[in-house]
């Protein structure tokens, strides 16, 4: 039987089952019947054309080879590929090339099937992406258990290289903002680890109401605790995006050292702290009271600080518990470490982003963590959100772990090269809680004025 006759038989045996299940949908009155059966009518037809379109492709190939130069070695190859539709059986000739001494599959290549595996690309992506956004048991589930979690999780860990298409052209804007913050996950070890979240914007726009949105919002991400790993990423891209030559950096988080550390990639970007870590503190601090709290805010945007002292103070003497004392001894060193650096506009939170992006998938709920698996869930999550197209990424992202290396060296010339010649600033000085009695230091006077002790 040629192929047209096969699709001929095919496309009767689908007219037969339609009308036979029809009659069986109306005689039961169901609906959900018929649509049940429909669909898995057309993925039976579906699986039944993709095999007989792979045994057109052979016969083509065979029909037109070079008889001398290329032979044939087994006809009865068979290969099982697990597909959207099902399961699909192919049957395959092996060939051999007499140049290169090779054996290969015409099918394979003409239908440019990956090698030695049982699950098709546009199924690995799917089962991919929705493992990205729930977990590998439900994205198994999706698929109806066609292949099991530890599948899933196999495909996702031969990733080796996850990034969204690099823009094409420039930007030219008056402000980009870089702001950051971080997750704290746990390992499978009983320890923890901090997963960085760095995204770079050139501003916000109101849609309606108390809505608004990012412009041009890109992620990054790393578990990685050497900070120069994530701010390498950040480089590359802001250079590739944006012209610098007119443009103003701006870089916010709640004052961590890795946030900090961006000035020593970008030596002219303002820092500033953000807003939502200090109305943290100032709940912290206050203990539901509205008038504290607006009174240690004013202190911030004033820069003031007189009045700040004097709030912490007051506070301070309120209570006689060693840690009440010391959260409020905490604060307001933190507060005082950042007072300077408060305020900036047309921006958001970051701990919004780092809920969206990061919590939802890896710390909230009960898991543990490698430190690998994190960081390569941490990279697919950000690949979603940047948009990334996850069928590119089966097709493209597996490059080699030797390559990489090479790959981050190539950024980290690009963007040192790329700044201009400038003096990194001096780290801010930062005050930690000492000891209020028994020590006779400039932080510890620090304290003691605090309370009024001498």
């Amino acid at each position: 039987m040629n192929t047209q006759e096969k699709l001929k038989d095919l496309v009767e045996q689908c007219v037969s089952s339609i009308i036979s299940m029809f009659s069986e949908a109306i005689s039961k009155g169901s609906f959900t019947l018929a649509v049940q059966e429909t669909k898995s009518l057309t993925d039976n037809l579906g699986v039944n054309i993709l095999e007989t379109l792979c045994r057109k492709a052979d016969k083509i190939y065979n029909d037109t080879r070079d008889k001398h130069q290329v032979t044939i070695k087994d006809k009865s190859k068979t290969r099982h590929l697990i597909t959207e539709l099902g399961e699909v059986t192919l049957e395959r000739i092996c060939y051999f090339d007499k140049r290169s001494g090779k054996r290969f599959f015409a099918v394979d290549e003409m239908l440019g099937l990956e090698k030695r595996s049982r699950v098709e690309q546009g199924l690995q992506a799917k089962l991919i992406e929705q493992a990205t956004l729930t977990s590998f048991g439900k994205s198994s589930a999706a698929v109806n258990n066609a292949v099991s979690r530890q599948t899933v999780y196999n495909l996702t860990k031969k990733l080796k290289t996850i990034e969204a298409k690099m823009p094409a052209e420039r930007r030219d804007v008056s402000d980009i903002y870089i702001e950051a913050d971080e997750d704290h996950i746990h390992l499978q070890n009983g320890k923890s680890a901090e997963v960085k979240l760095v995204y770079v914007h050139d501003g916000v726009k109101t849609i309606c109401k108390d809505r608004t949105q990012l412009q041009n919002v890109r992620y990054f991400v790393s578990v990685d605790d050497d900070p120069d790993k994530i701010w390498n990423d950040v480089a590359h891209y802001v250079y590739r995006k944006y012209s610098m030559l007119n443009a103003k950096a701006h870089i916010s988080g709640d004052g961590a050292y890795w946030i900090k550390y961006g000035q020593h990639i970008f030596h002219k970007a303002q820092y500033h702290i953000d807003k939502f870590h200090i109305q943290k503190s100032a709940t912290a601090v206050a203990k539901g009271n509205r008038q504290v709290r607006s009174k240690i805010l004013a202190a911030m945007r004033k820069r003031d600080y007189k009045s700040l002292k004097t709030v912490f103070q007051e506070q301070y003497l309120k209570y006689t518990e060693r840690t009440e004392r010391r959260t409020i001894a905490e604060q307001y060193f933190y507060l005082l470490n950042n007072m300077e650096t408060y305020g900036i506009k047309n921006r958001c939170s970051a701990e919004g982003h780092v809920s969206h992006v990061l919590s939802d998938r890896m710390s909230s709920r009960p898991m543990g963590w490698s430190r690998a698996g994190a960081e390569q869930m941490a990279k697919l999550r950000a690949f979603y959100f940047n948009g990334g197209n996850f069928l590119d990424l089966i097709r493209y992202g597996k490059i080699a772990e030797d390559d990489m290396q090479e790959i981050y060296t190539t950024r980290y010339n690009s963007h040192v090269n790329a700044v201009k010649l400038g003096v990194a600033p001096t780290p801010a000085k930062v005050y930690s809680v000492a000891s209020i009695a028994g020590q006779n230091t400039r932080i510890s006077k620090l304290l003691r004025s605090l309370i009024k002790i001498k």
